[in-house]
């Protein structure tokens, strides 16, 4: 309970931060991920504001994944969904469309199932030190490699996609790192510094960060959130079943029923996709039928 507790906290923590990033995107205009707009992204207000929630974020979320299994805490995520959607169409001066309401409850619902199917009992376990090597270094190369890729795509949306859940892979990756780093600390003190999930949170969080970001440019904040949201829990189940001996349990039909529920959440996230005029177009249909 009690890592379910910091698990909220942090939820709400990277609400107000994903707000912040969207917010900056507007201002920001053009892609990230050629590097010639991170000067201004840098000297923005915003990115800094989003930094201080991320910062919190990201400590909520170490003391969640030191009380209890990854497989427990990341899907929590999907409360950021249900906040941040209303929260960002209000900043903007719209309201939420019907299609939108409708991916966030599909894909609130599916990751909730599949929280249910995937629930470990204790507390997991941590990488060691060749699972801190392998999973640092191939996630910090995967998430490089999809960025370059990412910058070579002509379609915004597609762009997009891909960014958002390479930072969804960086942040639930990172929450296995940290979990371990923390333990290691612990036990070894200053010396657990310069361990390889050390050395590797830090990397893969900040690209998670800029990653992320990008990700916000050209589109509304659903459907990259909604990515991002459902990569978070899918690559920590993944590290945390393969690297740290927590153990799937709902086995096969539980991984039939986590299968149905991808898809559903991949068709809640596509609900989310929608086009800023089209968006702003719903809304005026909508007043304007109910007008006299």
């Amino acid at each position: 309970m009690v890592g379910i507790v910091f698990a909220v906290l942090s939820c709400a923590a990277y609400t107000a931060a994903a707000v912040a990033q969207r917010r900056l995107a507007v201002r920001v205009a053009g892609p990230l991920t050629g590097g010639g707009q991170l000067a201004t992204l840098l000297r923005h207000p915003l990115w800094w504001v989003s930094l201080v929630f991320n910062g919190g974020r990201a400590g909520f979320q170490v003391a969640a994944v030191s009380n209890a299994p990854l497989t427990v805490v990341q899907p929590l995520g999907v409360l950021v969904l249900v906040l941040g959607i209303p929260w960002s169409a209000r900043l903007g001066g719209r309201r939420v469309t019907r299609e939108e309401w409708r991916g966030a409850v599909l894909t609130s619902v599916a990751l909730g199932v599949l929280l249910a199917v995937t629930v470990t009992g204790g507390g997991g376990g941590v990488l060691d030190d060749t699972g801190s090597v392998v999973v640092g270094a191939g996630t910090a190369a995967l998430l490089l490699v999809t960025a370059w890729t990412a910058g070579r795509v002509r379609s915004a949306a597609w762009r997009s996609y891909l960014l958002a859940g390479a930072a969804g892979v960086a942040f639930g990756v990172s929450s296995a790192t940290v979990k371990t780093a923390v333990a290691v600390i612990g036990e070894t003190g200053a010396a657990g510094l310069v361990h390889a999930s050390s050395l590797a949170t830090p990397v893969i969080a900040v690209l998670g960060l800029f990653l992320a970001q990008a990700a916000y440019q050209g589109m509304e904040l659903g459907a990259p959130l909604g990515i991002t949201t459902f990569a978070n829990p899918v690559s920590a189940t993944v590290v945390g079943v393969a690297f740290m001996g927590e153990s799937y349990a709902g086995g096969w039909v539980g991984g039939a029923v986590a299968v149905v529920c991808a898809v559903l959440a991949a068709y809640g996230i596509r609900l989310l996709t929608v086009p800023r005029g089209a968006a702003t177009e719903s809304v005026e249909q909508e007043g304007s039928e109910r007008a006299p």
